[in-house]
Protein backbone atom coordinates (compact mmCIF):
# COMPACT_ATOMS: atom_id res chain seq x y z
CA UNK A 1 0.00 0.00 0.00
CA UNK A 2 2.78 2.43 0.60
CA UNK A 3 4.92 1.52 -2.40
CA UNK A 4 1.72 2.42 -4.64
CA UNK A 5 0.47 5.79 -3.02
CA UNK A 6 4.52 6.52 -3.17
CA UNK A 7 4.59 5.49 -6.37
CA UNK A 8 1.37 7.87 -7.48
CA UNK A 9 2.88 10.67 -5.37
CA UNK A 10 6.14 11.09 -6.90
CA UNK A 11 6.23 9.68 -10.54
CA UNK A 12 5.13 11.56 -13.11
CA UNK A 13 6.25 9.69 -15.92
CA UNK A 14 7.66 6.29 -16.18
CA UNK A 15 11.10 4.48 -15.62
CA UNK A 16 11.49 4.42 -12.24
CA UNK A 17 10.53 2.45 -9.29
CA UNK A 18 10.48 1.70 -5.49
CA UNK A 19 12.65 -0.87 -4.00
CA UNK A 20 13.00 -0.51 -0.61
CA UNK A 21 11.79 1.93 2.39
CA UNK A 22 13.45 1.41 5.30
CA UNK A 23 13.76 3.54 9.00
CA UNK A 24 17.73 5.18 9.72
CA UNK A 25 19.30 6.23 12.99
CA UNK A 26 17.38 9.69 12.71
CA UNK A 27 13.84 7.60 12.51
CA UNK A 28 13.41 8.97 9.09
CA UNK A 29 11.20 7.02 6.29
CA UNK A 30 13.71 6.33 3.50
CA UNK A 31 12.00 5.44 0.27
CA UNK A 32 14.87 4.01 -2.19
CA UNK A 33 14.75 4.12 -5.67
CA UNK A 34 16.39 2.86 -9.04
CA UNK A 35 15.59 3.58 -12.75
CA UNK A 36 14.19 0.72 -14.35
CA UNK A 37 15.51 2.04 -18.01
CA UNK A 38 18.61 2.19 -19.53
CA UNK A 39 18.00 6.03 -21.35
CA UNK A 40 17.96 8.92 -19.23
CA UNK A 41 16.51 12.37 -19.82
CA UNK A 42 19.02 15.13 -20.07
CA UNK A 43 17.79 18.10 -17.24
CA UNK A 44 19.08 21.01 -19.72
CA UNK A 45 17.25 20.21 -23.15
CA UNK A 46 15.03 17.66 -21.55
CA UNK A 47 15.86 15.27 -24.85
CA UNK A 48 16.11 11.44 -23.70
CA UNK A 49 19.99 10.20 -24.00
CA UNK A 50 21.21 6.94 -24.26
CA UNK A 51 24.77 7.65 -23.74
CA UNK A 52 25.26 7.16 -19.43
CA UNK A 53 28.96 9.19 -18.35
CA UNK A 54 28.75 7.92 -15.14
CA UNK A 55 26.68 7.23 -11.68
CA UNK A 56 27.28 9.95 -9.20
CA UNK A 57 26.50 9.19 -5.54
CA UNK A 58 22.53 8.53 -4.08
CA UNK A 59 20.74 12.08 -3.26
CA UNK A 60 18.17 13.04 -0.85
CA UNK A 61 15.00 15.08 -1.18
CA UNK A 62 12.62 15.69 1.33
CA UNK A 63 8.73 14.29 0.79
CA UNK A 64 5.76 14.84 2.97
CA UNK A 65 5.43 13.65 5.82
CA UNK A 66 3.68 10.25 6.57
CA UNK A 67 1.83 9.67 9.92
CA UNK A 68 3.81 12.45 11.16
CA UNK A 69 6.99 10.85 10.39
CA UNK A 70 9.53 12.84 7.71
CA UNK A 71 10.28 10.73 4.41
CA UNK A 72 12.73 10.94 2.56
CA UNK A 73 13.54 9.83 -1.35
CA UNK A 74 16.96 8.73 -2.01
CA UNK A 75 18.45 7.83 -5.07
CA UNK A 76 21.42 7.27 -7.20
CA UNK A 77 21.35 9.83 -10.25
CA UNK A 78 23.26 9.04 -13.76
CA UNK A 79 24.95 11.92 -15.77
CA UNK A 80 24.15 11.77 -19.50
CA UNK A 81 26.22 13.01 -22.32
CA UNK A 82 24.24 15.33 -24.79
CA UNK A 83 25.43 16.60 -27.64
CA UNK A 84 23.59 20.40 -26.83
CA UNK A 85 24.51 20.64 -23.17
CA UNK A 86 27.62 18.35 -22.72
CA UNK A 87 27.73 16.23 -19.47
CA UNK A 88 24.26 16.70 -17.52
CA UNK A 89 23.21 15.14 -14.50
CA UNK A 90 19.63 13.28 -15.37
CA UNK A 91 15.98 14.71 -14.43
CA UNK A 92 14.19 12.95 -12.48
CA UNK A 93 10.06 13.04 -12.57
CA UNK A 94 9.54 13.56 -8.71
CA UNK A 95 12.06 17.11 -8.05
CA UNK A 96 13.26 19.72 -9.82
CA UNK A 97 16.82 20.17 -11.12
CA UNK A 98 19.43 21.30 -8.36
CA UNK A 99 16.33 21.00 -5.93
CA UNK A 100 16.61 18.76 -2.54
CA UNK A 101 12.32 18.99 -2.03
CA UNK A 102 9.88 16.84 -4.23
CA UNK A 103 7.44 18.57 -6.11
CA UNK A 104 4.52 17.96 -3.87
CA UNK A 105 6.76 19.43 -0.57
CA UNK A 106 7.26 22.25 -2.46
CA UNK A 107 3.69 22.94 -2.81
CA UNK A 108 2.60 22.62 0.14
CA UNK A 109 5.49 24.95 1.67
CA UNK A 110 4.30 27.76 -0.74
CA UNK A 111 1.04 26.94 0.31
CA UNK A 112 1.27 27.04 3.72
CA UNK A 113 3.82 30.60 3.72
CA UNK A 114 0.36 32.19 2.03
CA UNK A 115 -1.40 32.09 5.63
CA UNK A 116 1.18 32.10 7.74
CA UNK A 117 4.54 33.52 8.41
CA UNK A 118 7.94 32.75 7.22
CA UNK A 119 9.08 32.07 10.54
CA UNK A 120 5.76 29.63 11.20
CA UNK A 121 6.86 27.91 8.08
CA UNK A 122 9.72 27.54 9.42
CA UNK A 123 8.62 25.51 12.58
CA UNK A 124 6.42 23.57 10.95
CA UNK A 125 8.76 21.64 8.65
CA UNK A 126 11.67 22.28 10.38
CA UNK A 127 13.35 24.59 7.79
CA UNK A 128 16.05 27.33 7.75
CA UNK A 129 14.03 30.48 6.88
CA UNK A 130 16.33 31.35 3.96
CA UNK A 131 15.45 27.77 2.02
CA UNK A 132 11.23 29.19 2.46
CA UNK A 133 12.31 32.38 0.75
CA UNK A 134 14.34 30.69 -1.95
CA UNK A 135 11.26 28.61 -2.97
CA UNK A 136 9.07 31.34 -3.08
CA UNK A 137 11.40 34.00 -5.12
CA UNK A 138 11.53 30.93 -7.40
CA UNK A 139 7.79 30.37 -7.77
CA UNK A 140 7.73 34.38 -8.05
CA UNK A 141 10.20 34.81 -10.87
CA UNK A 142 8.06 31.86 -12.64
CA UNK A 143 4.81 33.70 -12.15
CA UNK A 144 6.12 37.19 -12.61
CA UNK A 145 6.29 36.88 -16.81
CA UNK A 146 2.99 35.32 -17.31
CA UNK A 147 1.80 37.99 -14.42
CA UNK A 148 2.90 40.47 -16.01
CA UNK A 149 2.50 40.02 -19.41
CA UNK A 150 -1.26 40.38 -19.47
CA UNK A 151 -3.35 43.38 -21.16
CA UNK A 152 -3.78 46.15 -18.74
CA UNK A 153 -6.48 48.76 -19.66
CA UNK A 154 -7.47 50.51 -15.92
CA UNK A 155 -5.02 50.44 -12.97
CA UNK A 156 -4.52 51.92 -9.81
CA UNK A 157 -1.58 53.36 -8.10
CA UNK A 158 -1.13 53.98 -4.45
CA UNK A 159 1.47 53.80 -1.75
CA UNK A 160 1.44 52.28 1.35
CA UNK A 161 3.99 52.27 4.41
CA UNK A 162 5.71 48.97 5.67
CA UNK A 163 7.35 50.14 8.90
CA UNK A 164 8.49 53.32 10.58
CA UNK A 165 10.16 56.07 8.82
CA UNK A 166 9.71 58.51 6.33
CA UNK A 167 11.29 56.17 3.22
CA UNK A 168 9.39 53.12 4.07
CA UNK A 169 7.04 53.51 1.76
CA UNK A 170 5.94 51.03 -1.61
CA UNK A 171 4.18 52.01 -4.36
CA UNK A 172 1.97 49.22 -5.87
CA UNK A 173 -0.02 49.21 -9.36
CA UNK A 174 -3.26 47.51 -9.48
CA UNK A 175 -5.42 46.35 -12.09
CA UNK A 176 -8.54 47.00 -11.21
CA UNK A 177 -9.81 44.71 -14.22
CA UNK A 178 -8.47 41.13 -12.75
CA UNK A 179 -7.91 42.43 -8.82
CA UNK A 180 -4.85 41.65 -8.31
CA UNK A 181 -1.55 43.21 -8.27
CA UNK A 182 0.58 44.27 -11.12
CA UNK A 183 4.41 45.72 -9.92
CA UNK A 184 5.96 46.86 -6.57
CA UNK A 185 8.36 49.41 -6.61
CA UNK A 186 10.37 50.83 -3.66
CA UNK A 187 9.67 54.77 -2.49
CA UNK A 188 6.85 56.74 -3.29
CA UNK A 189 8.17 59.42 -6.16
CA UNK A 190 8.14 60.00 -9.32
CA UNK A 191 11.00 58.04 -9.97
CA UNK A 192 9.83 54.75 -8.86
CA UNK A 193 6.76 55.06 -10.97
CA UNK A 194 8.78 55.54 -14.19
CA UNK A 195 10.21 53.02 -13.03
CA UNK A 196 7.24 50.92 -13.59
CA UNK A 197 6.73 52.26 -16.93
CA UNK A 198 10.31 51.75 -17.93
CA UNK A 199 9.52 47.75 -17.66
CA UNK A 200 5.86 48.18 -19.30
CA UNK A 201 7.59 49.38 -22.52
CA UNK A 202 6.02 52.62 -23.99
CA UNK A 203 3.94 50.32 -26.71
CA UNK A 204 1.50 49.19 -23.57
CA UNK A 205 1.96 52.52 -21.65
CA UNK A 206 0.02 53.78 -24.37
CA UNK A 207 -2.76 51.20 -24.27
CA UNK A 208 -3.82 52.06 -20.90
CA UNK A 209 -7.29 53.70 -20.66
CA UNK A 210 -7.20 55.10 -17.12
CA UNK A 211 -5.48 55.43 -14.14
CA UNK A 212 -6.84 55.71 -10.79
CA UNK A 213 -4.40 57.81 -8.04
CA UNK A 214 -4.48 60.09 -5.16
CA UNK A 215 -3.51 63.55 -5.47
CA UNK A 216 0.14 63.04 -5.51
CA UNK A 217 2.08 65.52 -8.00
CA UNK A 218 4.84 62.87 -8.38
CA UNK A 219 2.42 60.25 -9.77
CA UNK A 220 0.79 62.79 -11.78
CA UNK A 221 4.15 63.68 -13.87
CA UNK A 222 4.92 59.93 -14.00
CA UNK A 223 1.55 59.22 -15.63
CA UNK A 224 1.45 62.08 -17.92
CA UNK A 225 4.47 61.74 -19.10
CA UNK A 226 4.50 58.01 -19.77
CA UNK A 227 1.01 57.80 -20.78
CA UNK A 228 -1.09 61.18 -22.03
CA UNK A 229 -3.71 59.91 -23.78
CA UNK A 230 -4.88 57.50 -20.20
CA UNK A 231 -7.43 59.85 -18.00
CA UNK A 232 -6.51 60.06 -14.57
CA UNK A 233 -9.41 59.50 -12.39
CA UNK A 234 -8.53 61.22 -8.39
CA UNK A 235 -9.69 58.45 -5.90
CA UNK A 236 -13.05 59.24 -4.47
CA UNK A 237 -12.24 57.98 -0.72
CA UNK A 238 -9.66 60.73 -1.26
CA UNK A 239 -11.02 63.47 -2.45
CA UNK A 240 -14.10 63.29 0.44
CA UNK A 241 -11.31 62.65 2.91
CA UNK A 242 -10.07 66.21 2.26
CA UNK A 243 -13.68 67.24 2.36
CA UNK A 244 -14.05 66.17 5.82
CA UNK A 245 -10.75 67.47 7.00
CA UNK A 246 -12.49 70.74 6.34
CA UNK A 247 -15.47 70.27 8.24
CA UNK A 248 -13.40 69.14 11.13
CA UNK A 249 -11.11 72.07 11.03
CA UNK A 250 -14.14 74.07 11.27
CA UNK A 251 -15.33 72.22 14.36
CA UNK A 252 -11.97 72.95 15.80
CA UNK A 253 -12.25 76.28 15.54
CA UNK A 254 -16.01 76.63 16.64
CA UNK A 255 -15.15 74.39 20.19
CA UNK A 256 -12.21 77.20 20.71
CA UNK A 257 -14.32 80.13 19.46
CA UNK A 258 -17.43 79.97 22.08
CA UNK A 259 -17.21 78.40 25.52
CA UNK A 260 -19.82 77.28 28.01
CA UNK A 261 -22.42 75.06 26.93
CA UNK A 262 -21.81 75.69 23.41
CA UNK A 263 -18.09 73.64 23.46
CA UNK A 264 -19.90 71.39 25.71
CA UNK A 265 -22.28 70.18 23.09
CA UNK A 266 -19.77 70.15 20.71
CA UNK A 267 -17.22 67.78 22.74
CA UNK A 268 -17.07 63.95 21.95
CA UNK A 269 -18.83 64.69 18.64
CA UNK A 270 -16.65 64.75 15.91
CA UNK A 271 -17.19 61.25 14.24
CA UNK A 272 -20.96 62.04 14.77
CA UNK A 273 -20.42 65.20 12.90
CA UNK A 274 -18.16 63.42 10.07
CA UNK A 275 -19.98 60.55 9.40
CA UNK A 276 -22.65 60.92 6.59
CA UNK A 277 -26.25 61.38 7.25
CA UNK A 278 -27.46 58.21 6.61
CA UNK A 279 -25.23 56.26 8.21
CA UNK A 280 -25.72 58.15 11.26
CA UNK A 281 -27.85 55.61 13.97
CA UNK A 282 -31.14 56.75 14.58
CA UNK A 283 -30.76 57.22 18.34
CA UNK A 284 -27.54 59.32 17.96
CA UNK A 285 -29.61 61.66 15.40
CA UNK A 286 -31.45 63.65 18.07
CA UNK A 287 -27.96 64.35 19.51
CA UNK A 288 -26.51 65.69 16.11
CA UNK A 289 -29.40 67.69 15.52
CA UNK A 290 -29.36 69.28 19.23
CA UNK A 291 -25.46 69.92 18.10
CA UNK A 292 -26.26 71.68 14.78
CA UNK A 293 -29.38 73.94 16.08
CA UNK A 294 -26.54 75.39 18.81
CA UNK A 295 -24.15 76.39 16.22
CA UNK A 296 -25.05 77.75 12.78
CA UNK A 297 -21.57 77.24 11.08
CA UNK A 298 -21.79 73.94 11.81
CA UNK A 299 -24.85 73.62 10.39
CA UNK A 300 -23.93 75.36 7.09
CA UNK A 301 -20.29 73.24 7.20
CA UNK A 302 -22.67 70.02 7.88
CA UNK A 303 -24.99 70.30 4.82
CA UNK A 304 -22.69 71.66 2.34
CA UNK A 305 -20.60 68.53 3.24
CA UNK A 306 -24.20 66.07 2.75
CA UNK A 307 -24.60 68.14 -0.27
CA UNK A 308 -21.71 67.69 -1.81
CA UNK A 309 -22.19 63.70 -1.75
CA UNK A 310 -24.57 64.69 -4.99
CA UNK A 311 -21.54 64.96 -7.16
CA UNK A 312 -20.59 61.19 -7.07
CA UNK A 313 -24.23 60.82 -9.27
CA UNK A 314 -23.61 61.94 -12.05
CA UNK A 315 -22.89 60.32 -15.14
CA UNK A 316 -21.22 62.98 -17.20
CA UNK A 317 -17.63 64.91 -16.66
CA UNK A 318 -19.59 68.15 -17.99
CA UNK A 319 -22.65 67.85 -15.63
CA UNK A 320 -20.28 66.66 -12.26
CA UNK A 321 -18.25 70.11 -13.41
CA UNK A 322 -21.45 72.28 -13.65
CA UNK A 323 -22.53 71.04 -9.86
CA UNK A 324 -18.86 71.68 -8.51
CA UNK A 325 -19.41 75.30 -9.77
CA UNK A 326 -22.94 75.93 -8.55
CA UNK A 327 -21.83 74.06 -4.87
CA UNK A 328 -19.29 76.99 -4.88
CA UNK A 329 -22.00 79.72 -4.96
CA UNK A 330 -23.17 78.02 -1.63
CA UNK A 331 -20.39 78.98 -0.13
CA UNK A 332 -20.88 82.90 -0.76
CA UNK A 333 -21.16 84.81 2.49
CA UNK A 334 -20.54 81.96 4.56
CA UNK A 335 -16.99 83.08 5.70
CA UNK A 336 -16.26 78.88 6.20
CA UNK A 337 -12.17 79.36 4.75
CA UNK A 338 -11.29 75.56 5.03
CA UNK A 339 -14.24 74.60 2.63
CA UNK A 340 -13.50 77.39 0.19
CA UNK A 341 -9.76 76.26 0.15
CA UNK A 342 -11.18 72.46 -0.20
CA UNK A 343 -12.82 74.21 -3.49
CA UNK A 344 -9.96 75.65 -4.88
CA UNK A 345 -8.18 72.10 -4.31
CA UNK A 346 -10.54 70.55 -6.64
CA UNK A 347 -10.51 73.35 -8.99
CA UNK A 348 -6.70 72.94 -9.65
CA UNK A 349 -7.68 68.82 -10.31
CA UNK A 350 -11.16 69.18 -11.79
CA UNK A 351 -10.26 67.19 -14.88
CA UNK A 352 -9.44 63.80 -12.31
CA UNK A 353 -11.91 65.21 -10.34
CA UNK A 354 -14.60 64.81 -13.14
CA UNK A 355 -13.17 61.39 -14.99
CA UNK A 356 -14.99 59.49 -11.96
CA UNK A 357 -18.62 60.11 -13.84
CA UNK A 358 -16.59 58.42 -16.85
CA UNK A 359 -14.62 55.61 -15.83
CA UNK A 360 -16.65 55.20 -12.23
CA UNK A 361 -13.70 54.01 -10.85
CA UNK A 362 -11.45 54.04 -7.36
CA UNK A 363 -8.65 53.02 -5.18
CA UNK A 364 -11.32 51.01 -2.80
CA UNK A 365 -9.64 47.65 -3.83
CA UNK A 366 -6.29 48.75 -3.70
CA UNK A 367 -6.87 50.16 -0.07
CA UNK A 368 -8.31 47.09 0.94
CA UNK A 369 -5.11 45.35 -0.47
CA UNK A 370 -2.60 48.01 1.51
CA UNK A 371 -4.51 45.96 4.78
CA UNK A 372 -3.70 43.18 3.52
CA UNK A 373 0.27 44.28 3.07
CA UNK A 374 0.22 45.80 6.67
CA UNK A 375 -1.18 42.29 7.93
CA UNK A 376 1.76 40.28 5.81
CA UNK A 377 4.38 42.57 7.31
CA UNK A 378 2.80 42.65 11.00
CA UNK A 379 2.36 38.97 10.82
CA UNK A 380 5.94 38.30 10.24
CA UNK A 381 7.25 41.04 13.31
CA UNK A 382 8.50 43.49 9.92
CA UNK A 383 11.07 43.01 7.08
CA UNK A 384 14.70 43.81 7.59
CA UNK A 385 15.04 43.75 3.71
CA UNK A 386 12.42 45.15 1.63
CA UNK A 387 12.71 42.84 -1.12
CA UNK A 388 11.91 39.75 0.73
CA UNK A 389 8.69 41.76 1.84
CA UNK A 390 7.63 42.53 -1.93
CA UNK A 391 8.21 39.24 -2.35
CA UNK A 392 5.57 37.60 0.23
CA UNK A 393 3.35 40.03 -1.48
CA UNK A 394 3.70 38.93 -4.75
CA UNK A 395 3.36 34.99 -3.67
CA UNK A 396 0.21 36.02 -1.09
CA UNK A 397 -1.80 37.96 -4.17
CA UNK A 398 -1.29 35.70 -7.27
CA UNK A 399 -3.07 32.41 -6.93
Amino acid sequence: MLYSILTEQLFAAKGWRVTTATRDYSQRMVVHLEPTRTSAICSGCGETKTRIHDVKPAREWRHLDACNVQLVVRSSLRRVRCRHCGVRIEEVPWARTRSRFTHQFEAEVLRRARDTSIAGVCRQFGLHWSSVMRLIERWVEEAAERQFQRPLRYIGVDEVSYGRGQNKYLTIVWDHQRSRIVWIGRGKDRDTLDAFFTKLGPQRAHKLVAVTMDMAQGYINAVTAAAPQADIVFDRFHIERYLTRAVDEIRKQEFWRRGGRYRDAIRGKKWLLLKKHRHVHWRRRGDLAVLLMQNVRLFRAYVLKEHFDHAWTYTTERGMKAFIVRWRKSLNWTRLRPLITFWKMLMRHIKGVVAWAKHRLSNAALEGNNMRVRSISQRGKGYRNPNNLMLVLYHASWR
